[in-house]
């Protein structure tokens, strides 16, 4: 660790907590000591804060309340983990509907120090809730933890790949202070030549992103003979990460890719040094892993991911469905006790391509239609290589300006020779899998890269 890090570590970040009151600092002190806990620690650790949550969301969240009442919960009956199995599960609907109406906000907090959030998820459909700046703070502590496993320090150079722009200007001065660098750019040829020069200029040690950006940065640099090097390693997020796409990856950048998994209101997951699972933020909330019975799966079997938010009490995150299907773990070889996901099985976002051959993933629509408030849902549909359908699901704040806004905006983003047409619908069908696809291409339209 460089003199830089140290001072990251202990200076910034304890200057930054004073302004947020995220106490990202204390947290990461903290979350260093307990992840070597025993396994039953952990589980009083979770239990104690369970039974603390529940008591509140009764107390003070008036859709709680209700539900306890109508489903006759004592809350002080929720004592440990296997008591959470008596509360019904929410769904991602539910709870952007009772946070718009404030049922689902807790009334005994001051949304004046609250951090707003919203997430269109896996499905398409989005999230609006709000988050304490103490579970927000103990969040992005889970974060550097789980980049600690690939060796990261908090001050290490890194670039971050993703088409969401920094508007805070505090992110922007902790990136700037973090030496952290965004690229933002396109994901076409010109995009991937700014990218190498900015790798070059910048001689990252970490490199965080979608696996989609770099299999197509990969593809470019092979076809291209651009070599990179000088890598720690490399922390994916967002959709699956396959075999081939971590070998395809780690060949191209010479490094070991460490791949994560989230959800809003959920434990952040990392894979740690053995690469032989993910381990699970348990500190900061509880992921049951269910079969279609609602019963827990047993080790190395596939089930619902279900998440209860153990930290923000703003607006409560109690089995939360998240439509992702995950894989239950076993013990890890690392000794930490944390719980752990053997495979992230249900996030897949496909790719399309338009005709001049620039690669579209699901995030370049989300970054786009999240700040849309008149479009609930979305999908995109590929026909052919010069056709784009997009399937909207509206609500009576949409106009007819929207849909023109719409099509101007991806028929310049696209090229002319994209056709562009949209089509209102009543609901995007959900896939046997019970999730919905942001991204569909017609399997007979082939990379050509």
């Amino acid at each position: 660790m460089s003199f830089y890090n140290i001072f990251a570590e202990n200076f910034i970040l304890p200057l930054t907590d004073k302004k947020t009151r995220w106490n990202v600092k204390k947290n990461l002190d903290f979350l260093k000591e307990s992840q070597w806990w025993s396994k039953e620690q952990m589980i009083e650790y979770q239990n104690n804060k369970l039974q603390k949550l529940i008591i509140h969301a009764y107390d003070n969240v008036e859709y709680y309340n209700k539900l306890f009442k109508e489903y006759g919960i004592n809350p002080k009956d929720i004592k440990t983990k296997s008591d959470l199995k008596k509360i019904p599960t929410i769904t991602k609907e539910e709870i952007t509907k009772n946070v718009l109406n404030g049922t689902l906000i807790a009334k005994n907090i001051n949304l004046k120090y609250a951090i707003k959030a919203q997430s269109s998820g896996s499905t398409g459909v989005r999230t609006i809730y709000y988050i304490s700046p103490e579970a927000y703070g103990l969040n992005l502590a889970c974060n550097l933890r789980g980049w600690s496993w690939m060796g990261y320090s908090v001050g290490d150079k890194m670039i971050k790949v993703s088409q969401n722009e920094r508007k805070s200007k505090i992110k922007k001065i902790q990136d700037k202070i973090n030496r952290v660098k965004l690229f933002d750019g396109a994901y076409d040829e010109k995009g991937f030549i700014e990218f190498v020069n900015i790798f070059k200029n910048k001689n990252p040690l970490f490199l965080r992103t979608y696996p989609d950006p770099l299999v197509l940065l990969s593809n470019y640099a092979k076809n291209n003979n651009v070599e990179f090097s000088g890598l720690k390693a490399i922390n994916t997020t967002g959709n699956i990460l396959f075999l081939e796409a971590r070998k395809l990856i780690e060949n191209t950048f010479n490094t070991k890719v460490f791949d994560s998994y989230s959800c809003e209101g959920g434990a952040n997951v990392f894979e740690c040094e053995t690469h032989s699972c993910y381990h699970v933020s348990d500190e900061y909330g509880i992921i049951e892993i269910l079969d279609n019975n609602g019963n827990e799966v047993n080790e190395n079997e596939n089930g619902g991911s279900f998440v209860t938010d153990l930290s923000n009490y703003v607006t409560p995150f109690i089995r939360y469905e998240s439509k992702d299907i995950l894989t239950k773990g076993g013990k890890c070889s690392c000794g930490r006790s944390l719980s752990t996901v053997s495979k992230i099985v249900g996030r897949d976002n496909d790719i399309l391509i338009t005709p001049t051959g620039q690669m579209l993933i699901a995030q370049n629509f989300t970054t786009y239609f999240k700040y849309i408030k008149s479009i609930d849902q979305f999908q995109v549909v590929q026909n052919s290589n010069n056709e784009l359908t997009f399937k909207i699901k509206i609500n009576n704040l949409h106009t007819h300006k929207i849909n023109k806004d719409i099509k101007t905006y991806w028929q310049n983003y696209t090229g002319k020779s994209m056709n562009i047409s949209i089509q209102e619908v009543i609901d995007i069908p959900l896939l046997t899998s019970g999730k919905r696809r942001f991204l569909i291409r017609n399997k007979d339209i082939l990379f050509n890269f």
